[in-house]
């Protein structure tokens, strides 16, 4: 009995033991699970607060372009499609200028900076003349601020160009190349009794807007009597349009005869409050550097103011060699020329191979 009374605590001492183990690794799973628990809520909470916002963010930027980037861009496309569209619409223009025109102007200022004639200092001139020389759309003018009138004007009159239609404006204008002071001003004509001549005539610039509209610039114009303006000059004018359509093109200068000293100059007539003066003899060369063989031929005319029966004066009784004029006028015409060749063409000219 005392056997068995003995065996029972001990049994009762195993379960008991047993039963305490079995509390202590309950104890100890309920901690880890709510240890695990509490990791996991504490995972799930900071996943919601930290991460949830920025992945669908990423999942945006990477689906389309954020509303911000697309505000930033937009204008710049905007900006970018004006450029473009400024651009074309600036080339569409300067191709139709082009269009315009039956030569290239750059073409055009190298022949004429080839041929711009030079003053020829001769013993027999006691000054020299100033000289401000602007290249303008359809000729070159070399400006004389003193007399307030050009030295010379040239240019180049093609067939293409003697086709030309534009309406004639009559907008008769200073140059905005010459300083106010030394330009000649519409005052100076009114009522003066002289036309405002044209040295590049106006018939001439008619293939370009701009040309024509240059045309009318007084740096372009002399004081001219109006029966010599609209006769015999005018005619001169016309021919030379004649053989610039018979020969493809023709180079022209002219201009007015300056006084030869200061008593000349303090002797001939002025107009206006600027002083232009009246010059008493206009001067005309024509080149013919393409038909055929290079020729020249020059005219001197006196600039009346009366009628002189120009019908009863043919343009023959005022052609001269372009010795001539260099001799009246002091100026080299043509120096980029050949010396064989200019010689030959200056001291001679054939009529019959120019009427």
């Amino acid at each position: 009995m005392a056997n068995n009374k003995a065996a029972k605590p001990k049994a009762a001492r195993k379960k008991s033991a047993k039963g305490g183990s079995g509390g202590k690794l309950s104890r100890a799973s309920a901690v880890v699970t709510l240890v695990l628990l509490t990791l996991f809520v504490v995972f799930f909470v900071g996943r919601q607060l930290f991460l949830k916002p920025s992945a669908p963010a990423s999942v945006e930027q990477s689906a389309k372009p954020q509303p911000s980037k697309a505000k930033v861009e937009k204008p710049s496309a905007k900006k970018s499609k004006k450029k473009s569209s400024a651009k074309t619409k600036k080339a569409a223009a300067s191709a139709k200028k082009q269009a315009q025109k039956p030569r290239s102007k750059a073409a055009s200022a190298v022949a004429l900076a080839n041929l711009v004639p030079e003053r020829d200092l001769r013993p027999q001139f006691d000054y020299d003349f100033t000289a401000q020389v602007i290249e303008h759309e359809g000729y070159v003018v070399s400006y004389n601020a003193d007399y307030k009138v050009p030295n010379w004007v040239i240019y180049e009159l093609t067939l293409g160009e003697t086709l030309g239609n534009l309406k004639r404006t009559n907008n008769f204008d200073v140059d905005p190349e010459v300083p106010e002071a030394q330009m000649a001003q519409l005052t100076d004509y009114r009522n003066s009794g002289y036309d405002r001549g044209h040295m590049a005539p106006n018939a001439d610039m008619n293939w370009s807007q701009t040309a024509q509209d240059e045309s009318f610039y007084l740096s372009n114009m002399c004081p001219q009597g109006h029966d010599f303006n609209a006769g015999i000059w005018l005619d001169l004018e016309n021919q030379v349009r004649v053989w610039a359509e018979r020969d493809s093109a023709v180079t022209i200068v002219c201009g007015p005869v300056l006084p030869r000293s200061s008593a000349d100059a303090k002797r001939m007539k002025r107009i206006g409050k600027g002083k232009v003066l009246v010059p008493e003899l206009f001067w005309k060369v024509v080149l013919m550097p393409y038909g055929g063989d290079v020729r020249a031929i020059g005219f001197v005319m006196p600039n009346h103011n009366e009628k002189v029966g120009r019908k009863n004066r043919p343009l023959t009784d005022y052609a001269v060699s372009v010795d001539s004029v260099e001799r009246l006028t002091g100026i080299d015409f043509f120096p980029a020329l050949p010396d064989n060749i200019e010689d030959v063409i200056e001291s001679n000219y054939n009529i019959k191979s120019w009427f």
